[in-house]
């Protein structure tokens, strides 16, 4: 081989590599958009449930927190419920699963029995702020049977890993709500109460409503969840439920 024809060869093979290594580097830094393994029926069923179940847990709550002026335990779990969501949506992409979510407004929902639940549960929450903690409790529970249903179903195990993830952080929120039925939903001035009950039925010493003079001392009895103890803000800063949004 001459030598002119070496040096085109080599030139054309220069040029290939080096049009081709933008696309290898696209391909290392860009997630994947198509399924990376497929779903048998089983498997598309139970992250389809899961999806509008997660969904219809975080409309709930956000529906019940804007009714009760950002009472917790429901504005804090309404977050971790979006991340649950998320991290079940995430399975549905790398399954090929169609997402029963899609296009779909707060409150509508695919699965019939789900929808029932939604409209069963925000009738008894809306009638008042003790019934809305009872509806938690139900609503976690549900939520809990049906992930171990899932996880005892021989699905793969990427999926019972994130399942099982989503199991912790409803066990975590059935305790939260469990102690708001109970009237214990935590002490101290970092446990925020309800403004509809700023005049709650939990009396504190941590003076929350008393008068404020210009050294910032909150003098008088003050009521509502704040259990401190003299002037100020009271004693213990952090909330004493388990984390709501772990998950």
């Amino acid at each position: 081989m001459s030598t002119t024809i070496r040096l085109a060869a080599a030139t054309l093979g220069l040029t290939a590599l080096l049009s081709a290594a933008p696309a290898a580097s696209q391909a290392l830094t860009t997630p994947a958009r198509t399924p990376t393994a497929t779903a048998d029926s089983a498997l598309s069923s139970a992250l389809t449930f899961s999806r509008e179940e997660e969904r219809m847990a975080r409309d709930l709550y956000a529906a019940l927190a804007r009714k009760y002026d950002g009472a917790r335990p429901f504005s804090m779990v309404t977050n971790s419920e979006s991340r649950h969501f998320a991290a079940v949506g995430t399975l549905l992409r790398r399954y090929g699963v169609t997402d029963p979510s899609a296009g779909k407004a707060a409150g509508t929902y695919a699965i019939p029995a789900i929808q029932n639940l939604y409209n069963g549960w925000l009738a008894e929450g809306s009638a008042s702020l003790a019934a809305a903690y009872r509806v938690g409790v139900e609503l976690e529970q549900r939520d809990i049977a049906d992930l171990r249903k899932s996880i005892a179903a021989n699905l793969p195990a990427d999926v019972d890993i994130v399942l099982g993830q989503l199991l912790k952080g409803s066990q975590n929120h059935l305790t939260a709500y469990q102690r708001a039925v109970d009237g214990r939903l935590g002490t101290g001035a970092g446990m925020m109460r309800d403004r509809s009950a700023a005049n709650g039925t939990t009396p504190g010493t941590g003076n929350r409503n008393g008068n404020r003079n210009r050294n910032g001392n909150r003098n008088g009895n003050g009521n509502g969840m704040h259990n401190g103890t003299g002037n100020g803000p009271g004693t213990g800063g952090t909330c004493s439920y388990p984390d709501a949004t772990a998950g």
